[in-house]
């Protein structure tokens, strides 16, 4: 591991930590030959290998690591310099100040089709360009995808092995390396990795990008592959437009899937739409619909039964891994507060382990998290809060202007005191006169914090609910948020 100031390879003056992945460490770094920054990666290896898988894995890191420094393209980061270590390799990379897809939709929120498209777009050109040089990518997910702030997206940490020739002998010793959540069926249970195995992954980190949660998205690893197995994607509820890109690419069948040429076309259509808009023929999209009904049934037992063997490798390496994976013990249901559908939810809410129902004097009821401490502020209303001082939830009554909630929101903006305060959305719901409130700010104790309300009717009364947690437990405090919000209903006869 590199030390904040240490030299690596006698060149490379460590500044401070950028980024942790399940198979790499990134640094911010000096060149002191140059006198220039540079973003350094130490290639890990994943737990759980033997001896002879380490020295496969090592042997190939090095060797593919060069085979991918041919390429070149303003959405691919390039490689600088490929220094050997000890144990791991180096690899030098251009600095390039950004966020990550992962960290944008984390702080923001889901981002609108138009945009997610240009972003695919992006991806994409780094993909055909990785191809021309005869490699692949194999990790494409939302932590991998960058975002400057001039708008400028690149696909950064390409794989360890990204050859035909490594990805093969990994194959064949039976390691896959990759990101539960976003790595291609074919990959997991054929062992199979084609430029279409990083199309899926495309199509996964662009239905992140939409709808803030992965395709597949179950509240453990294992879970999640029998759900990838033998099920579709979870529907899509705002991706609008590019939702046929989505289900083109996020084919179980690799022959069914949507070519690097369609995906272009088709994402270029949402950037700027043509007159008139392209369809698809009816002969081709019967072909596509008849082709996933050609995958054998048999192989279902078949890919489960490798699902817990698979699972076990994976969450070895998703352990460490970032940010990116720690969706997986979200909730498996949408939360209410993203897809923007009306609650409280007609059908029966069974209360989840870990929460109890509380029957509020004001005349609703909801289902709240055990153990939390229940208080009342100067307006009567309910104060949750978790028995580290966050996040905390707070219900209310609230009496808008008659006819336009949005403005009465705005109105309340207006008289907000939090510090380093950032509005993310006010908008109306689908069912009026619901609406939602969304923002940032920064908290003297707790640091930077993201805010949501959440206004709703019910039992002829206004209610608001608001949900404050730290930026960084944001994606991780979604399944309470996701409970309280659809547990919440008017008492009868209140």
């Amino acid at each position: 591991m590199a030390a904040v100031g240490g030299l690596v390879a006698g060149r490379y003056r460590v500044v401070r930590p950028l980024a942790t992945g399940g198979m790499s460490r990134v640094w911010l770094a000096t060149d002191e030959t140059l006198r220039r920054p540079v973003a350094i990666k130490q290639c890990r290896l994943p737990d759980g290998l033997t001896t002879e898988e380490e020295d496969l894995v090592r042997s190939w890191t090095l060797q593919d690591a060069r085979a991918f420094a041919r390429v070149n393209h303003p959405a691919v980061i390039p490689i600088l310099d490929v220094v050997p270590g000890t144990d791991h390799p180096w690899i030098v990379m251009e600095y390039f100040p950004s966020r990550s897809l992962l960290e944008v939709v984390d702080e923001s929120g889901p981002l609108p089709p138009a945009r997610v498209a240009d972003i695919g777009l992006a991806v994409l050109d780094a993909l055909n360009a990785a191809g021309r040089a005869g490699v692949l990518h194999l990790d494409v997910k939302p932590g991998n995808v960058l975002i400057a702030d001039d708008g400028r997206v690149v696909l950064s940490d390409f794989g360890p092995v990204v050859t035909e020739q490594g990805i093969g002998a990994l194959a064949g010793a039976g390691i896959i390396l990759g990101s539960p959540n976003y790595v291609a069926p074919e990959r997991l249970f054929d062992g199979v990795s084609t430029a279409r195995a990083d199309l899926w992954s495309l199509g996964a980190t662009l239905y992140y990008a939409v709808e803030g949660r992965p395709p597949f998205l179950r509240p453990t690893i294992p879970e999640t592959l029998r759900a990838l197995a033998d099920g579709t994607p979870d529907p899509p509820l705002r991706a609008g437009p590019l939702t046929g890109v989505l289900a083109g690419l996020l084919q179980r069948n690799p022959a069914a899937r949507l070519t690097a040429a369609e995906v272009e076309e088709r994402l270029r259509d949402l950037v700027d739409p043509p007159a008139p808009i392209r369809r698809t023929a009816p002969a081709e999209a019967a072909a596509r619909e008849a082709e996933p009904r050609r995958w054998p049934a048999f192989r279902r037992a078949v890919v489960l039964a490798t699902v817990v063997a698979v699972a076990a490798m994976l969450a070895a390496a998703a352990a460490g891994t970032e940010r990116g994976d720690h969706t997986a013990v979200r909730s498996a249901a949408t939360p209410t507060v993203l897809s923007g559908q009306q609650f409280p939810s007609s059908a029966p809410v069974l209360l989840p382990p870990g929460f109890t129902w509380w029957n509020d004097p004001s005349g609703f009821r909801v289902a709240v998290p055990s153990g939390w401490r229940r208080t009342r502020d100067g307006d009567g209303a309910l104060i949750l809060t978790a028995t580290a001082g966050v996040p905390s939830l707070r219900i209310g009554t609230w009496t808008p202007e008659p006819g336009n909630v949005v403005a009465g929101l705005i109105a309340e903006e207006r008289d907000v005191q939090l510090t380093a305060y950032r509005r993310i959305r006010i908008e109306a719901l689908p069912i009026p006169p619901d609406a939602i409130w969304e923002y940032t700010y920064r908290d003297a104790v707790a640091g930077p914090m993201r805010g949501l309300e959440r206004v709703t009717t019910g039992g002829g009364q206004t209610y608001r609910i608001e949900w404050r947690t730290p930026r960084t437990a944001w994606a991780s405090g979604l399944p309470t948020l996701d409970v309280v919000l659809n547990s919440f209903a008017p008492l009868p006869g209140a």
